[in-house]
Order: C-alpha cells, then sequence, then structure tokens
C-alpha cells in the first residue's frame, strides 16, 4: 500500500514539474490578477519612482536624490474656552408651617409644610467650549531626484546645520 501510495506521489509531482496531465494539453501558469484594494487612494500618494531624470526639468546630467522641503496646508484643531452668563435664584431661608399625616400603598408619611420667605438673584459663569479648525501652512520632506541645474544645494558649498541656526554668530 506504501509503494503504490509513493508510485502515485511520484507521478503526480513528475505530472506537475512537466505541466502536463495525461492526454492532455500544456498547463500554462497564469499570473493572479491584483486584488482591488477599497481604498480609492491607494497608490495616489506614493512618490515618483527613481528613473534617472529630474523630477522639476527632466533634464538627465548629474541627476541625484534630494530632499525637497514641499508646502503643505494642515488642519490644526484648537480648543478654546470662553463663558455665557446665566441667572439663578438662590432661596432664602424657609419658614416652617407644620406636618400632616398622608397615606398612600406604601403605608403612612408625614409631610412638611413650609413657606419660602425670600430669595436673591446671582449671575454665575458657565464655561463654553470652542473647537476651531484652521488651515496652517506648514513643510513635508519629499526624496526628489534634481538635477545641477535645479538643485541650488549643488552650487552652495555645504553648510550645517548648526551653522544655519547660529548665523552670522557662529562665524570667527
Amino acid at each position: 500500500m506504501q509503494r503504490r501510495l509513493g508510485v502515485m506521489l511520484a507521478v503526480l509531482v513528475a505530472c506537475v514539474a512537466v505541466g502536463t496531465w495525461a492526454d492532455e494539453t500544456p498547463v500554462t501558469p497564469v499570473a493572479p490578477e491584483p486584488v482591488a484594494t477599497s481604498d480609492p487612494k491607494a497608490g495616489q500618494d506614493e512618490p515618483p519612482k527613481p528613473d534617472g531624470h529630474c523630477d522639476r526639468c527632466g533634464s538627465c546630467q548629474s541627476v541625484r536624490s534630494v530632499c525637497v522641503a514641499v508646502p503643505v496646508e494642515r488642519e490644526k484643531t484648537k480648543i478654546c474656552w470662553s463663558y455665557r452668563c446665566e441667572q439663578i435664584c438662590i432661596p432664602g431661608p424657609s419658614i416652617f408651617c407644620g406636618e400632616t399625616c398622608e397615606c398612600d400603598e406604601c403605608g403612612p408619611w408625614w409631610k412638611q409644610w413650609w413657606k419660602p420667605t425670600c430669595a436673591h438673584m446671582i449671575t454665575r459663569r458657565v464655561p463654553v467650549k470652542t473647537e476651531v479648525t484652521r488651515k496652517v501652512p506648514g513643510f513635508e520632506w519629499q526624496v526628489q531626484e534634481r538635477c545641477c541645474g535645479c538643485n541650488p544645494q549643488c552650487s552652495t558649498p555645504k553648510t550645517s546645520w548648526l551653522s544655519c541656526l547660529l548665523g552670522p554668530f557662529g562665524t570667527k
């Protein structure tokens, strides 16, 4: 039994390796179709593939990859607090007038009678939360291919980030 399974397995492996079954046409492998994604933005925000040409002018002379600051506009949400005024009444002392006995499904209970005397009005501040969405300019760094004509860093000598921060105060 084991020998028969071994022979069948060998025949199966040979057929798959050759790509044909007995008395059939050759089987050609088919590449799987790309799976559709549910995200409509898929593939739109990808940077261009390096092709050896300048992304700005299309030249292919002295092209290299550089970091470029691209202006973007971002939305920032800020929470602002303010207040509104609200007038309320604060009751003063009341005068006790007496009690009466009442009965219901739960049994007897005492009802107290009070007579209000006065109240005074105060104004209180109630906090109000407001969310404000602002459009703020900013920069996003992208890797792009540039030639020396389009890349301002080619013509200027390399400077360190520290000299950019210190400016003229960092020189001797």
